[in-house]
């Protein structure tokens, strides 16, 4: 499972590298929220991440150390992720630790919640 849960994690960071719109509104569940202390925004819902998403410009954006622990139908997955990305002049570039929920549907897992705090810069 963990080998499945890594795999959605290195296909979300190239939805973010390419800025794929389309691909994030059908990979985020409908209720998902970002919390970044130090990243994109302190909270933002699907719609605000949506938006912000075109805007910002990722050199390079590395998922590593993906642990998993599934639940039934949620997966709560801890990694660390190596991002060099600007959003409007402000540098996103840094370490961060990373927190996900997941919920499965019958089209594979999608993430409701991130916590994700900048470890570096």
């Amino acid at each position: 499972m963990s080998d499945e849960l890594q795999a959605v994690e290195e296909r979300w960071a190239e939805i973010v590298r390419v800025r794929d719109v389309a691909a994030a509104e059908s990979f985020l569940a409908d209720d998902f929220v970002l919390e970044s202390a130090g990243g994109v925004s302190p909270s933002a819902a699907k719609a605000d991440w949506l938006a912000t998403l075109p805007l910002i410009e990722t050199r390079s954006i590395v998922p590593s150390d993906v642990e998993a622990r599934v639940f039934g139908d949620v997966a709560v997955v801890r990694l660390r992720l190596a991002w060099e990305a600007e959003l409007a002049g402000r540098d996103l570039t840094g370490d961060y630790a990373i927190v996900d929920v997941f919920t499965r549907a019958s089209d594979g897992w999608h993430p409701t919640w991130r916590i994700s705090t900048r470890l570096t810069g």
